[in-house]
């Protein structure tokens, strides 16, 4: 089974939605017989969660508005710890800070860390930006647009995570 770890800050937004909208990914290919989701484990953690947070209201509206996600209301946040970044195959981060932090904290980890915009879009990211910023606090849109550059960034990446892993 290939092992694939979402992480950013707390677990209750990016890395969550990250999680989430992966998830449906694979089911997707599943169905169309592009691959088999059984062989993957997707999972998100935060590198200062505090664990059992709820999922934010808005991130969870969101995956269920645009992406038909409706189990997401049950997501309970995770902090990061030594048997998460070890039994990953491939750890994924929202941004180049949370990258540094695991592969300083972990430098075993450093071959199999990426920052999503860098995975997808390359070393200078989407235009310059190679982070995904943090929702928390916003409003419903702010979520939004979040998910969206999220699903997009997964979209681009996707072939390059199931391959890697």
């Amino acid at each position: 089974m290939k092992r694939i770890l979402f992480v950013c800050t707390s677990n209750t937004c990016r890395s969550f939605l990250a999680e989430y909208i992966l998830k449906d990914m694979l089911e997707r290919a599943d169905e169309e017989g592009k691959l088999n989701k059984k062989d993957y484990k997707v999972t998100s953690a935060g590198l200062f969660a505090l664990e059992g947070d709820e999922a934010g209201v808005s991130a969870v509206r969101v995956l269920e508005e645009l992406y038909g996600i409706e189990d997401a209301d049950r997501h309970s946040a995770k902090q990061t710890d030594d048997e998460l970044i070890e039994e990953s195959d491939m750890i994924i981060t929202m941004t180049t800070d949370h990258q540094q932090t695991i592969e300083t904290a972990y430098p075993d980890a450093e071959n199999k860390t990426y920052t999503l915009n860098i995975l997808a879009y390359g070393e200078d990211g989407l235009n310059g930006k190679t982070d995904i910023e943090d929702p928390y606090r916003g409003d419903y849109e702010d979520y939004e647009a979040c998910a969206k550059e999220i699903k997009e960034a997964l979209d681009k990446a996707f072939d390059a995570i199931v391959e890697m892993v």
